[in-house]
């Protein structure tokens, strides 16, 4: 069998998301081993994240994550403006090496854990961008009323014209600046009809893997899809999260360090609302994660603060 494991911190790619290729002949032996979802439970000392999630909660209180091109001039002006402060006051370079770090098991190509961990543990890295945005906003226009959020960029559309040539950062690892988007193929950039073969046709994914537990093999099959593993009907590369990433080129395409890039947050979002919509038509599936894996670190999060966007306060435009 062919090994499908973890690499160490250090030794990922550093080009390229779709340089890596999963055949399923080279994974289906440890994804027919994924044991039952319902064999695992979220540690009792650890309940307590879940209601501190929840508690006090309204449901007019949630925040609505819209499309990015539903943002006002003011709003693209202080996204922009707050991720200036970010990158000049540190904090948006620590949250880069936050993913550079990838010791966190949080992609498929770090084998079965990476691939049950992607969905739920940049689900979490997005708020924790969120939140430092949202401050640092604040800081710069205290008695805005136009308040801000994560926007989405909805694949289907152009690259956000308001962020074009818009790179504040410089590499955290080597304090250069970085390379220009490309922004063209290949790979391909999903097309609306991709998007929904991600989330109504995700059971035609590794049609030759048996798992044992069909609540698994839902979930395996969709984040498999979502994150850039799939296939079209017609066998060709199904494009998703690793073919936007190449697609935008520069930066964008270092799986370490591509959260340099702003337009990583929107991406992500793409991906978070995307899982989102097929939640709600699959609420039985969820990843047989265990003990430390269940666990987003460096976060206290675990899957189980992560799996309901409601349950973090926020929902998605759609």
């Amino acid at each position: 069998m062919a090994t499908w494991a973890h690499l160490p911190k250090g030794h990922h790619p550093d080009s390229g998301f779709t340089t890596v290729e999963l055949p399923e002949s080279a994974v289906r032996d440890q994804l027919e081993s994924l044991p039952s979802m319902e064999a695992f439970e979220l540690a009792s000392e650890l309940k307590f994240l879940r209601e501190e999630a929840l508690a006090g909660r309204e449901a007019n209180l949630l925040q609505l994550r819209r499309n990015q091109s539903a943002f006002t001039t003011s709003q693209k002006t202080a996204f922009k403006a707050a991720i200036n402060k970010m990158v000049q006051d540190g904090t948006y370079a620590s949250l880069v090496l936050v993913h550079v770090d990838m010791s966190h098991n949080m992609h498929g190509s770090m084998g079965d854990t990476g691939l049950l961990r992607f969905l739920g543990w940049h689900r979490q890295y997005l708020m924790e961008f969120e939140k430092l945005l949202i401050a640092a906003d604040r800081d710069l226009r205290p008695a805005a009323t136009d308040r801000l959020y994560l926007p989405y960029w909805n694949w289907n559309d152009p690259f956000p014209e308001w962020l074009e040539d818009y790179l504040p950062a410089r590499h955290p690892g080597t304090g250069a600046a970085v390379s220009a988007r490309v922004k063209n193929s290949p790979p391909e950039k999903p097309t609306s009809k991709d998007v929904t073969l991600i989330i109504d046709k995700f059971r035609d994914q590794l049609p030759d893997t048996n798992f044992p537990d069909p609540n698994v093999a839902d979930y395996v099959r969709f984040t498999w899809a979502l994150e850039g593993w799939g296939r079209r009907p017609d066998g060709s590369s199904l494009p998703s999260h690793n073919h936007v990433h190449d697609w935008v080129g520069g930066i964008m395409s270092n799986p370490s360090y591509s959260p340099t890039d702003p337009i990583f947050w929107l991406h992500h979002a793409e991906i978070d609302r995307i899982w989102s919509v097929w939640q709600s038509r699959n609420q039985h599936a969820h990843p047989p994660l265990k003990a430390k894996d269940r666990i987003f670190d460096p976060w206290i999060a675990t899957y189980d603060t992560v799996k309901s966007t409601e349950g973090m306060g926020y929902t998605y435009q759609t």
